[in-house]
């Protein structure tokens, strides 16, 4: 699993910030009140960047893939690659990471944040900006995906430029096009399904006080443990207990019960229970949780949004195994069965 290297930007990127800043406005470094100036000047840029939604979520959006990328466990390299300055004298747009895999082979992503239906719309560059993100990848010598987050669906989708059709001044994909180009299998990430329900049970601790107030709903009680069920049955491996967990929190199925178990008034516990939406299981004995590069996203959203949604954090310090979701290749259980799917790309990458 790669780790995030240890770097000090309040020493390095602040006072490059300020050099830059001071030569943008032709300030003297070494004057004390240049100091006081580039402060107004970054006071004044943060107010109106504090306003700028589209700036907040389309950073937030770039963090969150390079945690969903070292998180899947393919890479073993991801830098970004549009910051320092450029030199060129063609018209390039560079793109925000580069990525070298474990089997050593690299390529580079432009992230991009989708925010409208994507069934019913369909996104595009404009000709300009598609042909200039490819000419940098072509002077690098490096290929180029395109990370696309539909945050309608929370589901990233990994594109070459080929997957793009050009349309008059413009270049766009289908939604449905791109998911058969998709190709996140690229950096690891799988389609999960298991047998519902999940049922997590808080069981109170018997030596203390449990009730429940039947005219307020309110419980007090002290958790002795947690059952975990699949499919009615009980959760006893580690593994599947870890793994059921991340399901219940983090996967596209919904809670939908929570009801409190007793025996006279004694509390002994509450059973929450999660489902995949819909009014019907699958006919086939499974049903899909989503992908985990999705899972991994709702963690990293978790973190970085309030109770109401609101973004209150683009970057976090955690490290990318925090949100790793390991599931070993042989693994095989009863008590909790996953089916694990490999969807590869049209035009996908050979070696995988």
């Amino acid at each position: 699993m790669v780790t995030k290297l240890a770097r000090n930007p309040e020493k390095f990127d602040t006072f490059e910030l300020y050099t830059k800043l001071c030569a943008q406005n032709s300030l003297d470094i070494s004057d004390v009140k240049s100091v006081d100036q580039v402060i107004d000047t970054l006071k004044t840029a943060l107010k109106d960047n504090h306003k700028n939604l589209n700036l907040i979520f389309g950073k937030r959006v770039e963090a969150m893939f390079s945690i969903v990328a070292a998180s899947l466990g393919k890479c073993c390299l991801i830098k970004q690659e549009d910051g320092g300055e450029v030199y060129c004298n063609e018209n390039i747009s560079i793109p925000d990471f580069r990525i070298v895999l474990k089997n050593k082979s690299s390529f580079l992503v432009e992230v991009k944040n989708y925010h409208r239906e994507p069934f019913n719309n369909t996104y595009s560059f404009t000709e300009k900006y598609f042909n200039s993100v490819i000419r940098y990848s072509e002077l690098v010598g490096c290929p180029l995906k395109f990370a696309i987050y539909y945050s309608k669906m929370n589901w990233w989708l990994l594109l070459s430029p080929d997957a793009f059709k050009k349309k008059g001044n413009r270049y766009a994909v289908e939604f449905t096009d791109a998911l058969k180009q998709n190709e996140m299998l690229t950096l690891g990430d799988q389609w999960l399904s298991t047998t519902p329900p999940i049922d997590l049970y808080l069981v109170s601790d018997p030596a203390k006080p449990a009730l429940l107030n039947n005219a307020t709903g309110e419980t007090n009680f002290i958790i002795k443990k947690v059952l975990c069920y699949c499919a009615g049955k009980l959760v006893s491996g580690e593994k599947e207990k870890e793994l059921i967990n991340i399901f219940a929190l983090y996967s596209s199925w919904v809670e939908t019960s929570v009801e409190p178990v007793l025996v006279g008034e004694r509390l002994i516990g509450i059973r929450y229970r999660f489902e995949p939406g819909g009014d019907e299981y699958s006919e086939n004995g499974f049903d899909h949780l989503g992908q985990i590069s999705a899972m991994i996203s709702n963690m990293y959203k978790m973190i970085t949004e309030s109770s109401n949604g609101e973004v209150i954090a683009v970057d976090t310090t955690r490290e990318a195994k925090s949100f790793s979701i390991l599931i070993p290749e042989d693994y095989k259980s009863e008590e909790l069965p996953l089916w694990r799917f490999n969807l590869q790309a049209d035009k996908g990458l050979k070696d995988i």
